[in-house]
């Protein structure tokens, strides 16, 4: 469908969201539901999307692409984990999305826009990025590539750059074509419900689609995460993962060692997921450091410590052998087991430490982590504390599955006290989450704390917790469907009014079920 064939599609459903007839209403009420305030609101976001795109690039034919929010119920830091078998918890949004109105060009470059006055127009050429080779691509080439540059200076771009020049990479001249696009969001940026995975992934399907390549959405969600590395952080593939496999009443249940997803069935009528915003998370230089010096210390020191004390202790190595094994195998006692092996880790370590007795580990954070490398080489950095987080995030993902596979099976109702009894143990979990989120990984504020305290202050609320990176973003908080509005009232009251802020009018507040993960609108 051409975009002004679209504006004029939509300028007549937003008259008629009781018509039937309406095969755009169909397909929007399929995604968000039949909530009418909800369908007119994405249908403005949708004609304002047609009339900056038409503006931009002109008339023709277009395509619509959907990336949910990422909302994670549990398992916060743990997808870029290497030495124990994390798992996380996380679900698409069904009302809070960023979606991309796009057209393929033949002219080998992409151009983009936002909706956002805040976020400038950019262009690049599919030619900026790595060189194409003749022979087959290994992910090598990309990470050989990414070490081989600094990190671009921040800008939104960037997401889609990386996303662009990944495929073109993967795909040599198969990816020869570029797009034009334009994205519209209801994912505050910065606050951990993942608008910047959303932006890879949909800019990821995008040129795919340009260049008529197929891919599977478990292989787009993994080539989306390694994409990501392009701006500089070195993170795992919770959000991508996420974001391309959500589905309506599920949650995904995502094992990391195994590579395992499991669509786990959650009650949506009864309860809802609210996240309310806090302040931005900085992604500057300094934050980015906090973001790798985590992921350098749980991808590459622990491991080669763990090995470490395997190989030079048989005691050690029976029990961590057999409790992984265990833990491998569902036990919730392994658990109990792993904690003192995990404290036998060292408190900190430096660097300059990690180089005279780790070489190996310490050439490994070179090539992925060089700025850490250079500028905190005698910094201490935290082992234990972050060990006995991952641990902790597995051991409550685990619970939470096993509570809900218990609870709820498809085809059955929902009993409203088993749902209440459910709820009240996921709760205490995203309290006990939010508690390790802040003592042992230390990625909390006090802003942060202070908006948990106002929420958890309302007794309806099952828990709450920081979701996403940290440092900043969003909270999320558990309540029933029905005392919803009153806790929103009392965050609005506590929290926003004193800081002369409108939650919901900022966009700050989303309330989110479960909902579809990547798709192409039909037009």
């Amino acid at each position: 469908m051409n975009v002004s064939e679209l504006q004029a599609v939509v300028s007549s459903a937003l008259h008629h969201l009781t018509d039937e007839q309406y095969s755009l209403l169909d397909q929007l009420r399929q995604t968000y539901g039949d909530d009418a305030a909800l369908l007119r609101s994405k249908l403005v976001g949708l004609s304002t999307l047609c009339d900056l795109f038409q503006q931009l690039y002109g008339d023709g034919p277009v395509t619509l692409l959907r990336a949910p929010a990422r909302i994670n119920i549990l398992g916060e830091h743990v997808d870029y984990v290497s030495y124990l078998p994390t798992a996380s918890l996380p679900f698409g949004s069904r009302e809070h999305d960023m979606v991309m109105l796009f057209r393929a060009s033949d002219q080998g470059r992409v151009r983009g826009a936002s909706t956002r006055a805040a976020y400038a127009q950019f262009d690049f050429k599919l030619s900026e990025g790595p060189s194409i080779s003749e022979r087959a691509w290994t992910e090598d080439d990309w990470l050989a590539y990414l070490y081989g540059r600094p990190a671009p200076a921040p800008h939104w771009g960037n997401y889609v750059k990386g996303a662009a020049f990944f495929a073109r990479q993967k795909y040599g001249k198969q990816a020869s074509r570029g797009f034009d696009f334009v994205i519209d969001s209801s994912i505050p940026p910065n606050s951990g419900a993942s608008s910047s995975s959303a932006l890879v992934v949909l800019a990821g399907a995008a040129i795919r689609q340009a260049n008529h390549i197929e891919e599977e959405p478990d292989e787009l969600a993994r080539d989306s995460a390694q994409a990501e590395w392009y701006v500089g952080t070195r993170g795992g593939m919770l959000d991508h993962i996420a974001i391309c496999l959500a589905r309506r009443q599920r949650v995904v249940h995502l094992s990391y060692g195994e590579e395992m997803v499991e669509l786990v069935p959650m009650p949506t009528d009864r309860v809802r997921w609210v996240t309310f915003f806090s302040h931005p998370a900085d992604k500057g230089r300094a934050v980015m450091l906090e973001y790798n010096e985590r992921a350098a210390v749980s991808r590459v020191l622990i491991p080669a410590i763990v090995a470490d004390l395997s190989r030079n202790r048989p005691d050690f190595a029976h029990a961590w052998d057999t409790a992984i094994q265990s833990f491998r195998a569902g036990s919730l006692g392994a658990f109990d087991e792993l904690e003192p092996l995990l404290d036998e880790l060292p408190s900190t370590v430096t660097l300059g430490e990690v180089e005279h007795r780790y070489p190996e580990a310490f050439r490994e954070c070179q090539a992925a982590f060089p700025t850490l490398v250079q500028e905190r080489r005698e910094h201490p950095l935290k082992l234990r504390d972050r060990a006995l987080h991952h641990l902790g995030e597995a051991q409550r993902v685990a619970v939470a599955v096993q509570s809900l596979r218990g609870s709820f099976r498809d085809g059955l109702p929902d009993k409203a006290e088993l749902v209440h009894l459910t709820m009240r143990v996921q709760g205490g979990l995203l309290n006990w989450s939010h508690e390790s989120l802040r003592d042992l990984y230390e990625v909390s504020t006090p802003e942060v704390d202070r908006l948990v305290a106002v929420i958890n202050s309302d007794p309806h609320v099952y828990g709450a917790r920081l979701m996403g990176g940290g440092f900043g973003g969003n909270v999320l908080a558990l309540i029933a469907t029905e005392r919803a509005p009153r806790l929103i009232a009392r965050v609005q009251s506590e929290y926003y009014d004193p800081q002369g802020r409108d939650g919901l009018q900022e966009g700050s507040v989303m309330v989110s079920t479960p909902g579809e993960g990547l798709s192409t609108i039909e037009l």
